[in-house]
């Protein structure tokens, strides 16, 4: 895992939960859950970067789904490498989803554990995927619900974003129950993990 410059680097996720053990060693200055989804995370980290100049490297801590045809176990820690933003009405014909300009972010992404394609959609998809629209989103490994909005205001300001995600549930009907049962012992996985490169 990186280690990073604490005093330059905001250390960030969607609430306070998945940053808490990270608090209490108080040796971090930029910690901060910027908020659940694209846009709150997108909002709240533009107005933490103006008043932040001295801010020059993002980490994201959090959760995601993985998606069904993807290999990786529960449990696993996971850095994208990119992230894009596809929404499960479009993909199945009940909305058209307008494009995005880029239509995906670039992630300064962590050698030492899977390197993902991430998909952060504007809500849980919880939806179970045919033969047919699994190939269209076979690219896709994890979904996660903020890194888009992130990603897309950090490269604004020309910030490099590292994103750790531990997968907590499978992408489908089950998914937002299987991570409420799940995020708490994976957070705490993750938090100890990135704790213990950061002496």
């Amino acid at each position: 895992m990186f280690k990073f410059f604490h005093k330059q680097t905001l250390i960030t996720s969607a609430f306070e939960g998945e940053i808490d053990l990270l608090r209490k060693e108080s040796k971090f200055p930029h910690l901060e859950p910027m908020g659940i989804g694209n846009l709150e995370q997108a909002i709240q980290v533009s107005n933490y970067l103006f008043q932040n100049p001295d801010v020059k490297q993002i980490v994201f801590l959090g959760s995601c789904g993985v998606y069904p045809w993807s290999p990786l176990p529960m449990g696993t820690i996971v850095s994208p490498k990119e992230v894009h933003c596809k929404e499960i009405s479009d993909l199945f014909g009940l909305g058209k989803q307008l494009p995005t300009n880029p239509p995906f972010h670039f992630l300064k992404s962590d050698p030492y554990f899977p390197q993902t394609n991430c998909n952060a959609p504007a809500t849980i998809t919880l939806q179970t995927f045919s033969e047919v629209f699994q190939n269209v989103w076979e690219h896709f490994q994890v979904e996660n619900l903020e890194l888009f909005g992130l990603t897309k205001v950090a490269e604004r300001f020309q910030i490099p974003v590292t994103a750790y995600l531990v997968i907590t549930n499978v992408v489908g009907p089950n998914g937002s129950m299987e991570w409420q049962t799940n995020w708490r012992e994976a957070s705490n996985q993750l938090q100890k993990s990135f704790l213990a490169h950061q002496v």
